[in-house]
């Protein structure tokens, strides 16, 4: 039986689980913890759209006038109510962002430079999630694919037993006989930066012995398309 008093240890691990979509557990094992929250996230919003945009001018004037109004809306009420608190958060988080500003030049020093250290145990934990987190259901078809996958990425590890354990806590499985992968894929609204219309492309589902059927686009033509995806499996009949 369980003690009740015990405290339950909230592992990085489970925090990523835990999010609710994928950008949200690529920004809390990008960050080392919880995503940061609404203020904090204004300077980084601010700061990329200083410059030119790859979706054009106008998605850029649209993305300034909604960060405009993001920005009024959370700290207005704190104007009127006279609370300095979220002002104090944005400056902190203004000057957190500055500190993790680099120029090319030294961006590019600091990573030859980290290519001749050996990287620390934390280090090493955050590549080996972020590869994890970066799975496509093609390599979860088997944990020998698994490893050829953190193989080719340089990812170091203990061993096998050590990245089943983090798979298990990031709540990421291998596919199994009878499941069936969907993946969609959509066109750039440019207005807004979100998919235009979604379209399923291909569809995988695991037979016997690990062999695949494929209908729709291979692999690597899904891959090579431009624009948004994501994919849904929908689990063997005796797992649901």
């Amino acid at each position: 039986m369980k003690n009740p008093s015990k405290k339950v240890r909230l592992t990085l691990n489970k925090q990523i689980a835990a999010a609710s979509t994928r950008a949200q557990k690529w920004e809390i094992a990008l960050l080392g913890g919880r995503p940061p929250s609404a203020i904090q996230n204004l300077p980084s919003q601010a700061f990329v759209l200083r410059g030119p945009s790859l979706h054009g001018e106008d998605w850029r004037a649209n993305a300034i006038k909604q960060t405009k109004q993001h920005f009024a809306d959370l700290l207005f009420p704190a104007l009127l109510n006279d609370n300095p608190k979220p002002f104090q958060e944005l400056l902190e988080a203004m000057a957190s962002r500055r500190k993790r500003e680099v120029s090319l030049e030294n961006f590019v020093g600091q990573q030859c430079e980290g290519l001749r250290k050996k990287p620390t145990k934390k280090e090493m934990g955050r590549r080996l999630r972020l590869a994890l987190l970066n799975l496509s259901p093609d390599d979860l078809l088997s944990m020998h694919k698994v490893l050829t996958f953190l193989a080719d990425r340089q990812i170091e590890f203990s061993d096998e037993s050590h990245v089943r354990r983090v798979m298990r806590e990031l709540h990421i499985h291998l596919l199994k006989h009878g499941d069936t992968v969907y993946f969609g894929w959509s066109n750039v609204d440019v207005s807004s930066g979100n998919p235009k219309r979604w379209k399923c492309v291909r569809k995988l589902t695991v037979e016997q012995n690990g062999k695949t059927t494929n209908v729709g686009l291979s692999r690597r033509q899904y891959d090579d398309l431009l624009g948004w995806k994501a994919h849904t499996v929908q689990p063997a009949i005796s797992d649901k």
